[in-house]
């Protein structure tokens, strides 16, 4: 549950430098690395470290594009995706590969990790040691204003829908540690078991409360009755063609991340296919067509069969 007022201050309280002594020992420990989100962790010997994606680490360093033993290199590693797109989320599962930061100490390590992932490795130590201090939505929703503001109207199931589209384990690393209050969890169901360790969430991000005001003018629009859909908004309606036609052409994977105004992005997918499953589950399945057939052996043939 969110932490008194009064006592409630950084969301991993240890502090930093426990913190970093215990990631060391970790990695230490094991001597084919350790996984971290997308990265392998590897201590080279004599206190010297190595950082790779995980997808490259059969691969030699001559064949990599960065090979370079400045920690600060990490900021620019983390600022794009493969194909040299933004990545608003340094938690998305899309850090590009191709690159090594090799012989660094120990301070060097936390550094390039802290920059590939913000606050992760603190988080990480903070929830092994169960002092991990979160704020549940409710509280993140009430503090927000100006065109955010509204997010706290979302009720409880169209929270958890929403994490479920905008912090799944398909587009955030990350696992939600935070619940809609504390005497309301999330219950989320898990998307398939994640390589390496677990970074725990303790609180909403800007993506997720961005998203969630978008989902919000979703939900607080007008919904039309469709036989064999069910009740769906007509910007609902739209996206579903949006989402056919650029699957149809090919592209339904160039809406950048953060993009919601786009029927195409992700999340939004994410989030119409879980209102879909809901509605199927309302209506139930559709009666199977019975199609006319060459060789029918029905003595009343169907209704427009062409062998008539």
């Amino acid at each position: 549950m969110s932490d008194a007022r009064e006592v409630r201050g950084s969301h991993a309280p240890g502090g930093m430098a426990a913190a970093r002594e215990a990631l060391v020992a970790w990695v230490n420990e094991e001597p084919a690395g350790r996984v971290f989100l997308q990265v392998r962790l590897l201590h080279m010997g004599e206190g010297r470290y190595e950082i790779r994606h995980v997808r490259d680490v059969r691969r030699s360093l001559e064949s990599l594009e960065t090979v370079t033993s400045d920690p600060y290199a990490a900021i620019e590693i983390g600022q794009t995706t493969n194909s040299g797109d933004h990545r608003p989320l340094k938690t998305s599962p899309n850090l590009r590969q191709g690159w090594a930061l090799v012989n660094l100490d120990a301070r060097a390590l936390w550094t390039a990790l802290d920059y590939l992932y913000p606050a992760c490795a603190l988080h990480w130590h903070a929830g092994r040691q169960s002092t991990l201090r979160v704020t549940h939505w409710n509280e993140v929703a009430a503090r927000q204003t100006g065109m955010y503001g509204a997010v706290k109207l979302l009720p409880a199931a169209v929270v958890r829908n929403t994490v479920r589209a905008c912090c799944g384990d398909e587009v955030c690393l990350r696992r939600v540690a935070w619940n809609v209050d504390a005497e309301t969890p999330l219950a989320l169901p898990t998307e398939g078991e994640a390589e390496g360790e677990r970074v725990p969430c303790p609180e909403a991000c800007s993506m997720f409360i961005s998203f969630a005001r978008q989902v919000l003018v979703q939900e607080r629009a007008p919904r039309l009755e469709l036989p064999g859909l069910g009740r769906l908004a007509a910007e609902e309606i739209e996206q579903v063609r949006s989402v056919v036609a650029a699957a149809a052409t090919g592209q339904s994977h160039l809406a950048r991340e953060g993009e919601f105004g786009d029927p195409t992005n992700v999340r939004r997918m994410r989030y119409l296919a879980l209102r879909l499953a809901e509605e199927k589950e309302r209506v139930g399945d559709l009666p199977a067509a019975e199609l006319p057939c060459e060789g029918c052996p029905k003595a009343v043939p169907c209704k427009g069969c062409p062998m008539v």
